[in-house]
């Protein structure tokens, strides 16, 4: 059907630090690979901005929350994720990890 598109399968291997789409491994830097695990830990619930940071980047990260929009984009990219049909963006709040 023209428009449409499916969700393509996700695989996180932890013990391997690795992440498949579709059977395809893909490469991520370690922030991608933690941001999308934090994510993906609790599958549809919304993180903030702020939550992302202390959680991939550390307490005592002082850079802007802008930085987290700049590796989802990076990410959404590397997984082929057009229609954000996998990372939700969460107006005004965040992001989720469509479940």
């Amino acid at each position: 059907m023209p428009g449409s598109s499916t969700k393509p399968s996700i695989h996180i291997d932890r013990d391997r630090f690795e992440v498949k789409v579709d059977n395809r491994r893909i490469m991520l830097t370690f922030m991608e690979y933690q941001l999308l695990n934090v994510l993906a830990s609790e599958a549809g619930k919304v993180f903030t901005r702020k939550e992302l940071l202390s959680s991939v980047w550390g307490y005592a990260y002082f850079g802007g929350t802008r930085t987290v929009d700049v590796h989802i984009r990076r990410l959404r990219s590397k997984l082929n994720d057009i229609d954000h049909s996998i990372i939700e963006t969460v107006r005004n709040v965040g992001y989720r990890f469509v479940d």
